[in-house]
């Protein structure tokens, strides 16, 4: 069996300590994917309540179209009925209107049905999974690198020839005053 050739103990610890920051930004990266996927649904629901409140005026629009047209259908002091072409297309486009605003309230109302399930589907499984990793088995393999830091430290320290090489290259000699 060969003996090991330790000479860079300091890449491992830079290692460790990569590993521990991509942990970290993980986390916070599974954090900030869980915000957003809340203000998402929250955004439907909001959507939800504005179009619930534009049927509403919606409602209101073609009740005072209807009122207009049947005003204006009334005879003439000469008998003849008035043009009432402005009025029966003010109430046409009322109750498109209408229509619209109470598709989308359809729409809005499926939505944050289909929204959670869709979610846990796609991104719940992967990301509890990832965060159990991040909160049980990243600390378990932090744990294990440093006892292997720690005995390679002893293992270099025991043999007299050992002469570890910088992770970091020297900082660049001052540069001579002019005087």
């Amino acid at each position: 069996m060969e003996a090991a050739d330790v000479r860079s103990i300091d890449a491992v610890r830079d290692w460790h300590a990569a590993l521990a920051g991509y942990g970290e930004m993980l986390a916070e990266a599974l954090a900030g994917v869980g915000l957003e996927l809340r203000r998402a649904h929250d955004w439907v629901g909001d959507q939800l309540a504005r179009w619930q409140r534009a049927v509403r005026e919606r409602e209101d629009d073609v009740t005072r179209a209807k009122a207009e047209l049947s005003q204006r259908k009334f005879p003439n002091w000469d008998g003849r009925e008035p043009d009432c072409t402005v009025q029966e297309k003010n109430l046409r486009l009322a109750k498109a209107e209408l229509e619209h605003a109470e598709e989308q309230v359809v729409r809005c109302r499926r939505w944050l049905g289909r929204l959670p399930k869709l979610i846990d589907e796609t991104y719940g499984g992967p990301s509890h999974r990832l965060a159990n990793a991040l909160e049980a088995e990243l600390p378990k393999a932090l744990a294990d690198l440093s006892r292997r830091i720690a005995a390679l430290e002893a293992y270099a320290g025991l043999r007299p020839d050992f002469a570890p090489t910088p992770s970091v290259p020297p900082p660049p000699a001052p540069a001579p005053r002019a005087e």
